[in-house]
């Protein structure tokens, strides 16, 4: 296990976690995902620490409301997800994590438009 650190652009929303050195991540072709853009990777709740500014952490839910995209109220950007398909875990953007270039790692496909 190797310890990451993330933040949002502005650094309001930081999070830290262990995981596996990334080798992939996961983007998803759910009408929400398709248009982020966003890379993705599965991470233990256990593991994940988040510290953020008062009144910075904001979330956006839609449809049958079974998952939940935090976004960074100051700055917009998406930094994690929690979805009930992978309860205990986070859905984070590998794009805000701290040394992870996401154009460098195999992309694997989430079918989330027909799956979700």
């Amino acid at each position: 296990m190797q310890p990451y650190k993330g933040s949002c652009h502005c650094g309001a929303i930081q999070f830290s976690f262990e995981a596996e050195p990334f080798i992939h991540g996961i983007r998803c072709n759910c009408s929400f995902c398709a248009k982020r853009g966003t890379m993705m990777h599965l991470v233990p709740g256990a593991k994940f620490d988040i510290k953020a500014q008062e009144g910075s952490l904001g979330q956006y839910q839609w449809g049958a409301k079974t998952a939940k995209h935090y976004f960074c109220r100051n700055c917009g950007v998406t930094t994690f997800s929690e979805a009930s398909k992978w309860p205990g875990q986070y859905i984070v953007n590998l794009g805000c994590v701290d040394g992870v270039d996401t154009f460098a790692l195999e992309t694997k496909v989430f079918d989330g438009k027909n799956l979700l």
